[in-house]
């Protein structure tokens, strides 16, 4: 459930906020929730305070006072939320901020359905109806490691340019007219890298030279460079189970995860989440790295860990103390649903680390 904050100034804009809050509870299936700031509270130094803890901020009133609100806040598009600004009749809907990644767009359509207002949207690449890189891929679950190169891509689409396209994949759907592939010489999957014992990434030299100045590569690696600029689009198909001692140390549990992520060159964007047993859903040191990285950490029962089908390493002492016989090899199959472990458990001063895959299509 997305979280969205209504801020509103006058008694108009509050009788349009109150509309809108009622549209979002009617309607759960629209996937948000809203609210409103405490009444006893400044409403400049709420927003700053919770500029982080939100996926939106609605202001209903002038888009000049919404600006001036969020200018000292906003850092990039990966990070901040979808800000949009409604006239206080209700009339517009514009989005502000974070319009592809943070799905601002998006959100201005579905207000304006819900309270019978027109969407504002700027974005060139949605005005020219063409293909936008960084809304397909949000769309289709993966992060970009270079936000700055989005503007080289939609530069290239808007001018007419042909913007090569590179999938360590199988692809899936219509592939858009803005984009032309790059075939790989056969090496499409990851199961040789995964199973090979140096671990080295072995996709990079077998993309044939393009042509093309500009392109996105699809890929776990992130060194893939096929295009002179290149944007590296990261499927965020990685499922990190981990376990630990009690009140295990913040830092030497952080140090000890990307350590193995770098050994297995696993880049930490394609993490999509961390999870574990539900004894540890007050560890501080996975709290900790969860919140620092934007991971999500989820946590699941006994009796849900063990009904994951498949065959694990396991160990009676851990089985003791927990009632699992492996919780990290099991908490990362528990959250790819559908997948195979790629890097088994693996301990160190009472840590354990394990990742899961989850079966992906590059589609369109």
């Amino acid at each position: 459930m997305h979280k969205l904050c209504i801020i509103s100034f006058t008694a108009k804009g509050h009788a349009i906020a109150r509309e809108l809050k009622s549209y979002f509870d009617g309607n759960q299936k629209l996937g948000f929730s809203a609210e409103f700031p405490p009444e006893d509270v400044n409403k400049r130094a709420y927003i700053e305070r919770e500029f982080s803890s939100f996926e939106g901020f609605v202001f209903v009133g002038a888009t000049g006072i919404a600006v001036r609100y969020i200018a000292p806040l906003i850092k990039s598009k990966d990070v901040d939320p979808a800000v949009l600004a409604i006239d206080e009749i209700g009339r517009y809907v514009i989005p502000l901020v974070s319009g592809h990644l943070g799905g601002a767009n998006e959100l201005s359509q579905i207000i304006s359905r819900g309270i019978g207002a027109i969407p504002v949207i700027t974005t060139a690449t949605d005005i020219n109806d063409k293909f936008a890189i960084d809304l397909w891929t949000k769309r289709a679950g993966c992060a970009i490691s270079d936000i700055s190169k989005i503007r080289y891509i939609s530069s290239a689409i808007l001018k007419g340019e042909k913007v090569g396209f590179y999938s360590d994949f199988q692809i899936e759907g219509k592939i858009p007219e803005e984009l032309t592939l790059i075939e790989s010489s056969g090496k499409d999957n990851y199961e040789e890298y995964f199973k090979s014992a140096d671990r080295q990434l072995i996709f990079a030299d077998d993309i044939a030279d393009s042509p093309l100045k500009v392109g996105v590569a699809v890929s776990l690696n992130v060194e893939l460079s096929p295009f002179e600029v290149t944007l590296n689009a990261i499927p965020k198909i990685i499922y990190l189970g981990v376990g630990c001692r009690k009140n295990t140390d913040v830092w030497a549990f952080e140090e000890f995860i990307l350590s193995r992520l770098a050994d297995l060159n696993i880049p930490l964007k394609s993490i999509a989440k961390i999870g574990s047993i539900d004894l540890k859903n007050d560890e501080e040191c996975i709290l900790a790295f969860s919140e620092k990285y934007k991971i999500p950490f989820e946590t699941a029962t006994k009796e849900e860990l063990n009904a994951v089908p498949g065959s694990f390493s396991g160990s009676e002492f851990v089985k003791s103390v927990t009632g699992v016989d492996n919780v990290c090899e099991r908490s990362a199959m528990w959250l790819a649903k559908e997948g195979s472990i790629i890097s088994p458990k693996e301990s160190h001063e009472g840590m354990t680390f394990a990742l899961a895959k989850k079966d992906w299509k590059c589609s369109f």
